[in-house]
């Protein structure tokens, strides 16, 4: 099962902003390619109209991320933070995988939770 951005027919995932917080999420048993990481960052540029906001990322049952997708996710981006939210033991380790390896230049945190992935985004963005 795929989900898509609107007007972008053929990208697995959706972006949205929800008041002053963007919402990146992806259904069961998607795939994310490169391709999909940089057409979602040019949607999260449009939205936020050149701010940088917070962003949640849900990948519950996401089935694989690629290298250049986590790459590309890894670089800049018009965020403050982002808070990875997932279920799995499988969710974790790429939530690991992804900030250990390609060290996000933003601060990026992993939950289970998504009231505490929430919270720790709308705090004082001076805290890491």
């Amino acid at each position: 099962m795929s989900s898509k951005v609107v007007g972008m027919e053929d990208i697995t995932g959706t972006i949205e902003l929800s008041g002053d917080l963007l919402h990146l999420k992806w259904g069961h048993g998607d795939v994310v390619t490169e391709r999909d990481a940089v057409a979602l960052m040019e949607r999260a540029r449009a939205l936020s109209g050149g701010r940088a906001l917070p962003m949640l990322v849900e990948i519950t049952g996401v089935e694989w991320i690629e290298q250049g997708a986590l790459k590309a996710f890894a670089g800049r981006w018009p965020l403050t933070r982002a808070a990875v939210v997932g279920t799995s033991p499988v969710d974790h380790t790429l939530a690991s995988f992804y900030t250990g390896r390609h060290k996000p230049v933003h601060p990026t945190r992993y939950f289970t939770s998504m009231d505490e992935a929430m919270a720790w985004l709308t705090e004082d963005p001076a805290q890491p």
